[in-house]
């Protein structure tokens, strides 16, 4: 065998060396690449329907190698979905205002290159503020006290709320004696901003009246005062 067939038969072993390296430090790399680490997972808790947050999430990863992130959410609006901070809008609320809440799940996904990657999920109460003040409201209330112009007027009768409808059952107090009720009111009614647990204001829909009877109204928990300025007429309620 002369030199230049042996240099030949060596510049070929030489190459196989190579590749063989290489795809022995390849499978080497991917065997002792650690996979990323999330350290912190930043979403509310909760949030109103239509407000915008920022979810937000902090990876470790052992090589530095470079992360992708994929966001996903059940409902709602991601801006920014390939990083480590996104913008999130919940869902608008239905026309209805005082609709029950919802909850919305939130998934990140964290890959470093390798074939697995690493997630967290959170899950996000989506309410109305309507709904919640509705709720807190909630109950049946009886009549302690009614004054119109600011005279006193007696009168028994029971409030019952629901988060959306009301019952009202008024009855006549004529001489000391409580008649047989003779107006018995049913309806729907919505909160008008702004407003809190303490006090806002109310529109009145009587069933087949589309035109609300407004009344502001005051609430410590346990009292609900409830006053009519088209006519001067307020009325205090024991829960």
């Amino acid at each position: 065998m002369n030199f230049f067939k042996l240099t030949q038969i060596g510049v070929v072993i030489l190459f196989l060396l190579q590749i063989g390296m290489l795809i022995g430090c390849a499978q080497y790399k991917e065997i002792t690449n650690d996979p990323p680490r999330i350290t912190t997972f930043t979403v509310p808790n909760e949030v109103e329907y239509g407000e915008t947050v920022d979810f937000k999430v902090r990876v470790f990863d052992p090589e530095d190698d470079p992360l992708t992130y994929t966001w996903d959410v059940s409902d709602g609006t991601l801006v920014g979905e390939a990083g480590p901070q996104v913008q999130w809008t919940a869902p608008e609320p239905p026309l209805d205002p005082i609709v029950p809440p919802k909850a919305v799940t939130v998934y990140i996904y964290v890959r470093d290159g390798g074939e697995e990657d690493v997630h967290k999920m959170a899950t996000i109460i989506v309410f109305s503020k309507a709904h919640r003040i509705a709720e807190a409201l909630s109950g049946t209330y009886k009549l302690v006290s009614k004054q119109v112009q600011g005279t006193r007027v007696e009168e028994a009768a029971v409030l019952r709320l629901t988060t959306t409808t009301f019952t009202r059952e008024i009855q006549n107090v004529l001489e000391g004696v409580i008649q047989e009720p003779i107006q018995f009111d049913t309806g729907s009614y919505s909160l008008i901003e702004p407003f809190d647990e303490r006090q806002g204001t109310i529109h009145w829909f009587a069933v087949g009246d589309p035109t609300p009877t407004i009344s502001t109204y005051t609430w410590d928990g346990k009292l609900l005062v409830i006053f009519y300025p088209a006519t001067s007429t307020s009325y205090i309620y024991q829960r």
